[in-house]
């Protein structure tokens, strides 16, 4: 067991490097990613907005074309009036003209709709764009930090991740599990050294025979009051019996 305590006192001793290797990089790669997700929607948000604008563009032309088509048939029915032999033809062709024209006007207030919504969209696009560039602008500057921490720190980080498995090799996956559960519950401290006669952890006193047999670190023994693995360190701990 004492084997097995000074694993757990190693592998301690390296996640908790570990965490303060990441704190050296701090928000930073939070930043990025929240970034860069905010990046890769604004482009899909300007794609939408540039299919939409190119939509309203061509609806316009089409319709455009369509009164340019509906003025010919105008003057057609126009000319027609000339050639009418008699009331009930000059109502019927009179009729048509009125159609056309109410058709004509419908389309042209919808080509007066259309040119509101390609302005609009356009200056969405160009405001999208420079949100854009901005976006893009922020996260280069962000990655270009962030790499340079994880290249300070990139060696040490591989090296003890090399530790880290070869000491799991030396653990049972029960004990290891153990191990993380208190890690995760207790802001990554899961094994700590009686200090002056209390838990290392949350500083509760601890019973004189009771540091007395972690001392010997011949079995695993947990604080009963915050639960984390309680061991004997010759550098930390100092017994006062």
């Amino acid at each position: 067991m004492r084997d097995v305590l000074g694993h757990l006192m190693e592998l301690q001793e390296v996640d908790t490097k570990l965490n303060q290797l990441e704190s050296l990089r701090g928000d930073l790669p939070h930043q990025v990613s929240r970034l860069n997700e905010e990046y890769e929607n604004s482009k899909k948000a300007l794609e939408d907005k540039e299919a939409q604008l190119l939509s309203h563009q061509k609806e316009r032309n089409t319709t455009e074309l369509e009164i340019k088509a509906l003025e010919e048939k105008q003057k057609k029915y126009q000319a027609q009036l000339y050639e009418v032999t008699n009331n009930k033809e000059y109502d019927a062709v009179t009729h048509e003209i009125e159609a056309v024209k109410t058709e004509v006007e419908n389309k042209e207030s919808r080509v007066l709709e259309l040119m509101d919504l390609e302005s609009e969209t356009a200056e969405t696009i160009a405001e999208t764009r420079e949100a854009i560039d901005e976006l893009e602008e922020r996260l280069n500057q962000h990655r270009v930090e962030l790499d340079g921490r994880l290249a300070k720190t990139e060696k040490e980080e591989i090296a003890l991740q090399d530790k880290r498995e070869k000491i799991l090799r030396q653990i049972t996956p029960r004990i290891f599990a153990s191990y993380e559960r208190i890690r995760n519950a207790k802001s990554g401290f899961a094994v700590t050294p009686v200090i002056r006669n209390a838990c290392g952890g949350c500083f509760t006193s601890l019973p004189p025979q009771r540091v007395l047999e972690i001392r010997k670190m011949d079995r695993l023994y947990l604080c009963e009051v915050c639960g984390r693995i309680l061991v004997w360190d010759e550098k930390a701990s100092e017994v006062e019996v």
